[in-house]
């Protein structure tokens, strides 16, 4: 049996390509969701082909998205309390193949494995290997990729540099490339005709938004410095620490829009201008895509694309300003990988003996 274990939109949309394959070979799989994300990831599931949750094992705090500190803790509670109550039963119930599939770097990945642990099955690690060498950057994503790194068997890493990261592993599987690959050419998204060019911004780590400094003086930049309108995603995780920051800076230069659907978002990478972003997911993207693109992070465990067509800005405005002004230069043409992440990994499964 194959059990994938996700919490989070992002981790949705990089094992649905793995699942959809997996269903379109008539293999049965779970999906036991912990709703780190809750209406986003609840709206999400049927336009990515996911089927519903087969359990739940905790869903957000009390139905709500996980916004503070203290939202996180009552939410690790609950999870806690399902395993001492589940996982005894659940462990009896499961066949003698089994496996536990968790994807990325959030609290969930490790939970995930971590349940894989205590069911005394195996878990595979999609995407894993990254790391930004830097505990404390990006946190606590970093952390969380290190701590699934020893709790997995199971390592599909994304990149040779990430295969050799874990060059002391047993079972290390390269997939050629991110599993959100083929996130974007399953679902397709045509560019959106007749736009005015316009810069796309999504910046949601809690590393960002919880240093109110950084926020405030990445706004101001982008609206003096950017020579196109820019459209800011912003999601229920992400405004609350942008709230003082957009009420100065919106205007006809920065317009906030709520998350998209996933289609319709890759519409809009496909028609931006330049992307200015800390999501690893969108690096992949759009290092695939050949779109110019600024990561507003210390530090990347990827290096998809740095180099080309997307710039590290380690938090430098003065980086972020110059790339604002000049960033037709980053721009290449879209290539797409010789073989797909999701079908290595639904080969490998399989090979294993998990998908009975």
């Amino acid at each position: 049996m194959i059990i994938f274990i996700y919490g989070t939109t992002a981790e949705a949309i990089k094992i649905a390509p793995v699942a959809r394959r997996l269903e379109a070979r008539g293999i049965p799989y779970e999906s036991w969701v912990t709703f780190q994300h809750t209406d986003a990831l609840r709206a999400i599931l049927p336009e990515l082909g996911l089927q519903e949750p087969t359990r739940m094992i905790a869903n957000g705090r009390g139905g709500k998205p996980l916004k503070s500190s203290a939202d996180v803790l009552a939410w690790l509670t609950s999870i806690a309390g399902w395993i001492r109550k589940n996982i005894r039963n659940v462990r009896g119930s499961l066949p003698s193949k089994t496996v536990v599939v968790v994807h990325g770097d959030t609290l969930t990945t490790v939970i995930g494995a971590y349940i894989a642990k205590k069911l005394k099955v195996p878990s595979a690690h999609i995407e894993a290997g990254l790391r930004s060498g830097n505990w404390r950057h990006p946190f606590p994503e970093e952390l969380d990729r290190r701590i699934a790194g020893k709790l997995a068997a199971i390592h599909y890493a994304p990149s040779a540099e990430a295969a050799t990261n874990l060059a002391a592993k047993h079972d290390v599987v390269f997939t050629n490339g991110n599993t959100v690959i083929d996130a974007v050419l399953d679902q397709g998204g045509d560019a959106l005709l007749d736009q005015a060019p316009f810069g796309l911004v999504l910046l949601h780590r809690f590393e960002f938004v919880s240093n109110p400094q950084l926020v405030e003086e990445t706004m101001r930049t982008l609206v003096e410095k950017s020579p196109v309108p820019l459209r800011l995603i912003v999601d229920a995780y992400s405004e609350h620490g942008m709230t003082g920051a957009l009420a100065k800076h919106v205007g006809d230069k920065l317009q906030p829009q709520p998350k998209l659907r996933h289609q319709e978002f890759v519409g809009l990478l496909k028609t931006t201008e330049f992307i200015v972003t800390d999501s690893g997911g969108i690096q992949a993207e759009a290092a695939l895509l050949g779109i110019p693109t600024l990561v507003h992070r210390k530090t990347t465990e990827q290096r998809e694309g740095i180099g080309e067509n997307i710039v590290l800005s380690n938090w430098s405005q003065t980086t972020l300003a110059n790339f604002l002004q000049d960033y037709e230069l980053y721009r290449l043409s879209a290539r797409k990988p010789s073989r797909s992440p999701s079908d290595i990994i639904v080969e490998d499964l399989l090979a294993r003996g998990y998908g009975s």
